[in-house]
């Protein structure tokens, strides 16, 4: 009940309000962190320009000197530069960049820097690598900007290294399209630079609609990349660039080969393997993806060791860890899924660091992934287990407002009290604690903004779905309890949770880890509608390929249609998918 009190204080109105007027006007213009409408620093005449100083944080002081990437073939371009050594360095950078690692791609446009403060591919490095900066780096990056302008204006490189500059300063000021436009423009110029087909791709790009079909712009990337790897198909960064612009696809099936490829061509570097587990798992390879997330997650923690760095400053190793930890219960192995939910869940992070990507996935991801594990299995009794993982309300006290997670915890605490109450028969107990976790919503939107000011976006919106789809879920339940007259209603709740239930985007898990198609089909179990029980999973499966808990139902919807011999083989993959 720890944070069920909390939340129901907030319910009534004492917090919200006030913790939307607190966040100074300062803080808010800080929310630009990831906003693609920013105007370019470096336009304003008259501002002074930064020393390289201010381009390199105090986070790199005490580092080592970055080692070399570690993939096999990289970028060629002619960097203007004094030393030689700086020119390795930017393109290690480029490497990383399209490798998906832009810290490690920030530190190498950094060593160049400090070899060369006029280097103007260097300055252009920083400025992509901090596209979405964390809070700290936010100033780091507009100094690289006002830098990077200013060498333009002073003529320094050549006309190709003076077009990047040009394109990415269209990125701030016009969006991504205008971007993606501009380096189409730069490479209609320069036809052999391939560097520049990626950046056309990654900014062009724009998805799949709700058929789950691309969108024109996302079919143009697609085949760019595509082409380009039909005249080099071993390429690890064409190779990259192809994977991760796909990776939000509805249908997997045909790019796992390419994925598995990648990974023998680099089977060092840790975003590859993170990104091939991803690969495996929507292909239904759940054992598969779980060893290389955990390959990801141990080449990550030897980078963090050689680094002496922490996690806050890693935060593939937590997004390889919870990753993995989802392939685990995909599978039916909660065991070993709560035992490493428990482990990412114990690590400390520092309140000066809470706001950093690695600080925000422990808080907002890990310290709640045992609860949503628990939430997924909905075993009697898990309900209790779930509330008892959820941090200690006292020891969050220490970030203040620096952190937005405890909004999360306190939701999910309404949730898990909810079911609780389910399981015990308290319906009207339950009714009560499921407004009052609609309530707890309503004032957390207020809070969107200073989230956002505190660089939590994506973090904050992340949870907030996840509140949103459990008050869904969980009206259905109240309704599927109430007997045969409420029991129609479940199944628009069942709905509204499911449509909530978009694809996951930025190579993670989903936040709410259950499919909602396996309540919609318990709504037609317990209508006697098998048929569509059955069509309902099988759409799933689709989606949710091997998921233990879509085929678990469906060989009970198959065993209700008297489908015995269906049943059979769907009990089979189970035992198969479990014994992996």
């Amino acid at each position: 009940m720890r944070y069920l009190l909390l939340a129901l204080a907030v319910s009534v109105g004492l917090s919200a309000a006030a913790e939307e007027k607190k966040v100074p006007a300062a803080e808010k213009e800080k929310a630009v962190a990831g906003d693609k409408e920013k105007k370019v620093p470096a336009a304003e005449e008259g501002k002074e320009v930064p020393s390289v100083d201010k381009v390199i944080s105090e986070r790199l002081k005490d580092l080592p000197e970055p080692s070399p990437v570690a993939i096999p073939k990289g970028l060629m371009m002619a960097v203007t530069t004094i030393d030689p050594a700086a020119q390795k360095h930017v393109l290690d950078g480029m490497a990383n960049l399209h490798g998906g690692w832009d810290f490690e791609a920030y530190r190498h446009f950094c060593a160049a820097l400090k070899l060369d403060p006029e280097c103007l591919m260097a300055h252009w490095g920083v400025v992509v690598s901090l596209i979405n900066p964390e809070p700290d780096l936010l100033d780091e990056r507009e100094a690289a900007l006002q830098r990077m302008v200013s060498l333009v204006n002073a003529n320094v490189g050549t006309e190709l290294e003076q077009s990047y500059a040009y394109a990415i300063s269209v990125f701030f000021e016009k969006g991504a399209a205008m971007a993606s436009d501009a380096f189409r423009k730069v490479s209609e110029k320069f036809p052999n630079d391939p560097q520049l087909k990626l950046l056309m791709a990654a900014f062009g790009r724009s998805g799949y609609d709700d058929n789950g079909k691309p969108n024109p712009d996302q079919e143009k990337a697609e085949a760019l990349i595509d082409e380009m790897l039909t005249r080099d198909p071993d390429h690890p960064l064409y190779l990259y660039a192809y994977l991760t612009i796909r990776a939000e696809a509805p249908d997997l099936r045909g790019d796992l080969v390419r994925a598995r490829r990648l990974c023998q061509l680099a089977p060092g570097y840790a975003p590859f393997l993170h990104l091939l587990g991803h690969y495996e798992l929507r292909n239904g390879n759940a054992a598969q993806a779980a060893e290389a997330f955990a390959r990801s997650a141990e080449l990550y923690r030897g980078w963090m060791q050689a680094n002496k760095l922490g996690h806050a400053d890693c935060p593939g190793w937590v997004k390889a860890e919870c990753y993995r930890t989802a392939a685990l219960a995909s599978k039916g192995d909660y065991a070993n899924a709560l035992a490493a939910a428990k482990a990412v869940a114990a690590i400390e992070v520092k309140p000066e660091r809470s706001n950093s990507e690695g600080g925000q996935l422990v808080m907002w991801e890990g310290r709640t992934l045992a609860a949503r594990l628990l939430m997924r299995r909905g075993l009697p009794g898990d309900a209790a287990l779930a509330l008892s993982t959820l941090p200690d309300p006292e020891k969050q006290k220490v970030y203040g407002k620096i952190s937005h997670a405890v909004w999360f915890y306190q939701g999910l605490a309404c949730a898990l009290e909810a079911r609780k109450a389910l399981e015990e028969g308290k319906l009207e107990e339950a009714r009560k604690i499921i407004d009052a976790l609609t309530v707890h919503g309503d004032q957390m939107s207020k809070t969107r903004q200073a989230a956002s000011a505190a660089g939590e976006r994506s973090s904050w919106a992340r949870g907030y779905t996840a509140l949103e789809i459990a008050a869904s879920e969980l009206r259905g339940a109240m309704a599927m309890a109430g007997g045969k007259e409420s029991m129609v209603s479940a199944f628009n709740w069942y709905r509204a949770a499911l449509d909530r239930q978009t694809p996951p985007t930025m190579l993670m898990p989903p936040i709410a880890l259950l499919p909602m198609e396996a309540r919609l089909a318990e709504y037609y179990l317990a209508r006697g509608e098998n048929q569509p029980a059955i069509d309902i999973l099988v759409e799933a499966q689709g989606k949710h390929t091997h998921d233990v808990e879509i085929l678990t139902r469906l060989q009970k919807a198959m065993e209700k249609s008297g489908e015995k011999e269906q049943a059979k083989l769907i009990r089979e993959q189970i035992e198969r998918v479990k014994s992996e």
